[in-house]
């Protein structure tokens, strides 16, 4: 009930204009609301760069082969999107490096509070530093049922538009900064069936 009371006040927040006004979805599948199905195209490219960028001590670049090569885990989570909140857009096993461990192997400086997340069409999302920290399963998925992807964030149990897709920069920062969807209104915590953790907002 809680899930489907969410998604309908994000709708409402859709219908009133906030799709129209720029939010946008891009072409890679970062999207809530309209816009092209979140799954599809998910082919890794050889040409795949990630940069670890913004308040670390070691700022790097990832490439798809050296994703793959890090410390990995398996984590089975349902993908949901809120414009079909009962509807699984995927549901199964992704392969990946939690992305605590690309923080931890770049040197997280102090003061670091936030992460910004952008895609390669422009879309961005947010994450806070240390409930990443203290999370394992959210990983950086190049894997999904076995089958290689394009890398993408899985985040068990949030709405869709916190998977970002098409992963190109993870960058530190010490201020509140908010993506695509975020800075429209759509909550940080974005979880699909709780409020979050307390204290979080």
């Amino acid at each position: 009930m809680k899930k489907l009371a969410f998604a309908l006040a994000l709708l409402l927040i859709l219908a009133a204009g906030t799709y129209w006004s720029g939010g946008g979805s891009g072409n890679s599948g970062n999207a809530v609301g309209k816009g092209p199905n979140p799954l599809e195209n998910e082919k890794p490219g050889s040409g795949t760069i990630i940069k670890v960028t913004g308040l670390v001590e070691r700022p790097y670049n990832l490439t798809y082969d050296k994703l793959t090569a890090l410390p990995s885990r398996n984590v089975t989570a349902v993908l949901y999107c809120v414009d079909a909140p009962r509807t699984p857009r995927k549901n199964g096993t992704w392969t990946g490096v939690p992305l605590k461990i690309l923080l931890e192997r770049a040197g997280v400086k102090s003061g670091a509070y936030k992460i910004a997340l952008y895609a390669n069409d422009g879309y961005t999302t947010d994450l806070f530093v240390q409930w990443v920290l203290d999370n394992n399963n959210v990983i950086v998925a190049y894997k999904f049922n076995r089958e290689p992807i394009t890398p993408r964030l899985v985040v068990p149990g949030m709405w869709g538009y916190k998977w970002i897709k098409g992963l190109k920069e993870i960058r530190l920062v010490d201020y509140d900064f908010k993506g695509t969807w975020e800075r429209v209104g759509y909550p940080d915590y974005a979880y699909t069936d709780t409020e979050g953790p307390k204290g979080a907002r």
